[in-house]
């Protein structure tokens, strides 16, 4: 297992079972009325995993690196890599009872909140395929203007004008946007970020597009 690409083994720390994977939470509203057959589904929308981490120190000294392990499991939004692969962002939300099994071994149990994801992907195109399950990938969109105008587009953002050869970046991960590196959230308008669908997506710009995203699954 790997926090932020450290494998956890430098703490001696080592999962003493399988880790456990918790379903999405799922948040949803519907309407149908009174004296009705049918519905309307006013909201569907999907929350996060729990994932269960079960860890056996047993490298001297165990105090010390049960502490060190903690410090980089709390360091806030962290990559989990699980010894199967599978990848996910998140946070830690509880550290279980401290078990003293053995003078040189401890047991504790880590429980995380995230989503998981695949590696990331770049497409240098604006029609692309989005691998996610989930039903919205926020997505990276960097484009450089290719002559002076206005109302210049990418994805849901619009900006009044734009200049030959401005370096754009509309980034739904991070929550910003930049021109030439800089901030530039004044510069634009929207209503939301971008963000990718499964499937097949067209974004629309003018001028050919690199989109960036996790794949995000159930």
């Amino acid at each position: 297992m790997k926090i932020n690409e450290q494998d956890v083994a430098i703490f001696g720390a080592h999962l003493t079972m399988d880790y456990t994977v918790g379903g999405y939470e799922v948040d949803s509203s519907a309407f149908m009325g009174r004296k009705r057959s049918t519905f309307i589904l006013l909201n569907h929308t999907t929350g996060f995993k729990e994932i269960v981490v079960p860890i056996v120190f047993d490298k001297k000294p165990v105090t010390v690196n049960k502490d060190r392990f903690e410090a980089l499991a709390f360091s806030g939004k962290v990559e989990l890599e699980m010894d199967d692969g599978q990848l996910f962002t998140a946070y830690l939300s509880e550290i279980g009872e401290t078990v003293y099994t053995h003078p040189d071994l401890i047991e504790s149990e880590y429980v995380f909140i995230g989503v998981r994801h695949g590696r990331k992907r770049t497409v240098h195109a604006n029609t692309l395929f989005c691998e996610s399950t989930l039903p919205w990938t926020d997505c990276i969109l960097t484009v450089t203007v290719g002559k002076t105008g206005k109302n210049y587009q990418i994805g849901p953002v619009v900006f009044p004008s734009v200049t030959s050869g401005q370096v754009l970046v509309v980034d739904g991960i991070n929550k910003r946007i930049l021109a030439n590196g800089a901030p530039a959230a004044e510069l634009a308008e929207w209503t939301v970020l971008p963000s990718l669908s499964p499937g097949f997506n067209a974004i629309d710009c003018a001028d050919p597009l690199t989109v960036e995203y996790y794949p995000a699954y159930f």
